[in-house]
This record gives C-alpha cells, sequence and structure tokens, in this order.
C-alpha cells in the first residue's frame, strides 16, 4: 500500500528507484516509469545487501517494527546515505505514560499532537513499544533518518483497508449502519499520496527526525461514511450510538489527530490530497478485491461485518 505510492512519487520525480520485495513483483504502472524490482527477504541480511548492489542514496523502509530492524538499517552505514522509514503515530503516551494500545484508560493527549509530546516506553510489549524501540534505535545511529509518524493509513494495496467497514455494507445493500461514540470520532486519516508527498520531500532533505503524516481537515467517523457513501453513490443511513456497543476502525472515545506544523516547516510539505478525494480510488480498490471473492475472515475486521451483531446494536434505536 505504502510502496507503490511511494515508488511512483519518487519515479515521476527524477529519482532513480529499486522495489524491493518478497515477490519481486510491480503493480501496475511502475516498471513503465523505469522502476527496477528485486526480490529479497529483510530477514535475510545477505540478500537485503545484495539488493542494495553497490549503494543507495536512500533506502525507505516500510515495512521496519523492531528494534532489530532499526539495527539491521543502522548496519547499512557506508552503503546507504540516509534513511526514511515508517513509523507509526501510536507510540504516543500521554503524560500518564498510557498510549493507545495499552490497558485501561485510553490516553488524554493534547489536539492536535506535535511531534515534542512524549511517546510510549521503548520494548516488546506492545505494536507501539516496539516502534518506539525502532524509532529509539534509528535517532541513535549512524544514519541520518526520518520516522515518519503516520496515522490510519488508506490507499489501494492495503491488507486491512479500514474502508472494508463502509465498502462492504454499501456493495451488500446496507443502508443503516451503527457509529459508535456518536459518529464523533476523529482517529485522523493518512492517504498514502499525502505520505508519498512527505516521503518524497524527506528523502531530498536528510535529517535526523521524527514527522508527522496526516490528511488535512480529519474526518469524524461520520464524515468517513459520507464520503464513502458519495464515492459508491449509496445513501446510508447512520445510526448514532453514545458509546462503542459496535465497534469500528475509527472508533475512539477522544480526538487522535496530529500536526502537520513540523513537516511544513521543516521540508515544505503541503497536501497533495484530502480524504474525500483519495477515498475514492481506495474505495473501488476495496470494491474490485471483494468482488474477485477476497475474504477478510480471521482478521480485526471481520467481526466488524458482523451483520447479526450490528443489528442487535441498532434494534434499541428507531
Amino acid at each position: 500500500m505504502i510502496g507503490r505510492a511511494a515508488v511512483r512519487s519518487l519515479a515521476t520525480n527524477g529519482w532513480e528507484v529499486v522495489a524491493v520485495s518478497r515477490s519481486g513483483t510491480l503493480p501496475d504502472g511502475l516498471a513503465e516509469l523505469g522502476v527496477e524490482s528485486v526480490s529479497a527477504d529483510r530477514a535475510d541480511d545477505a540478500q537485503l545487501r545484495a539488493a542494495l548492489g553497490a549503494g543507495a542514496d536512500v533506502v525507505v523502509d516500510t515495512v521496519a517494527f523492531t528494534r532489530e530492524h532499526g539495527e539491521q538499517l543502522n548496519g547499512l552505514a557506508g552503503l546507504v546515505g540516509s534513511l526514511v522509514v515508517i513509523s507509526s503515530a501510536s507510540v504516543y503516551a500521554d503524560d500518564e505514560g498510557r498510549a493507545l494500545d495499552g490497558e485501561g484508560e485510553p490516553p488524554i493527549l493534547p489536539v492536535p499532537i506535535p511531534e515534542t509530546q512524549r511517546t510510549a516506553e521503548p520494548g516488546d510489549a506492545t505494536y507501539s513499544t516496539r516502534k518506539a524501540e525502532l524509532e529509539q534505535t534509528l535517532l541513535e545511529g549512524p544514519l541520518p533518518a526520518t520516522l515518519v509518524r503516520a496515522c490510519a493509513i488508506h490507499g489501494p494495496g492495503a491488507t486491512l483497508p479500514r474502508e472494508l467497514f463502509f465498502v462492504k455494507r454499501a456493495l451488500d445493500g446496507r443502508r443503516r449502519v451503527a457509529l459508535a461514540w456518536n459518529g464523533e470520532s476523529r482517529f485522523h486519516t493518512t492517504s498514502v499520496a499525502n505520505l508519498a508527498e512527505l516521503i518524497r520531500l524527506a528523502a531530498a532533505q536528510p535529517g535526523n527526525r521524527a514527522l508527522n503524516s496526516g490528511d488535512p481537515d480529519p474526518p469524524t467517523t461520520l464524515e468517513i461514511c459520507e464520503a464513502v457513501g458519495r464515492a459508491l453513490e449509496h445513501e446510508f443511513d447512520p445510526v448514532l450510538l453514545p458509546d462503542d456497543s459496535f465497534d469500528n476502525p475509527w472508533a475512539t472515545p477522544r480526538p487522535f489527530v496530529v500536526s502537520m506544523a513540523a513537516a511544513e516547516e521543516e521540508l515544505g510539505y503541503r497536501p497533495v490530497t484530502t480524504y474525500p478525494e483519495a477515498v475514492r480510488e481506495t474505495c473501488a480498490w476495496v470494491a474490485g478485491e471483494l468482488e474477485r471473492g477476497r475474504s477478510w475472515e480471521r482478521t480485526y475486521l471481520e467481526g466488524m461485518l458482523d451483520y447479526a451483531a450490528e443489528d442487535e446494536a441498532l434494534a434499541s434505536k428507531p
């Protein structure tokens, strides 16, 4: 999802790009841009180094997740000029040290969240702590590294597309849809097009930093519902629940919104799209995957497509 957008942005802006993946294949349209494809598994250090050949000005890593991955990237000093690595805004923690995937009460964070906000304690306990450990490892390393703290990423190619929540209902002809927290949840979205633009700018301006990545005017869940409905020409009848008795991929009792001021000031970043604009392509892709028979069973999305449970939650609402 991230790679195909980043490769296209870099290749169309003068970079010679080598796309490294386990399959060694390219999404449609990238080979025509002169993109070279190499097969390598990042778990095999020899394969990764072979893919780099004589070296690279910059390595963009979309799948780094752990301290070990950070150490692997640090070990490329002398072969690589700089790094741009995808982290996550989930690293943020409140003054009590609570992160999004921690236990107990959800974090109370400023709106918007600046990069100076404290982060989760680095470690291997959760997704957030592992990403925090990755960041720490790279920011203390020998290479200039930009850590991109992306939010709820959306775009074609997603493994777990949040928009499936609405697209599947639209294709199944369901109008009534339960929206937790009165549809007011604001969990900052990040279009891959905007993320790719930030990656492009960071690649051209190496530095040691962490930067947020989010769409302009982050939508509420109700606004996401409306945007997907427009994209698919489907009229939803949202039912606003006062709690999270039926969950959705953006449901949060408190706003989770990041500041883009640092990226704008340090890199000259400007968004290239909005959520309502970008989600059209996402919806078309998800709809195509569903029509081809793709299933998301045994993923966290499966429970959110449980219509019987949703109907039960809606039963008490007029």
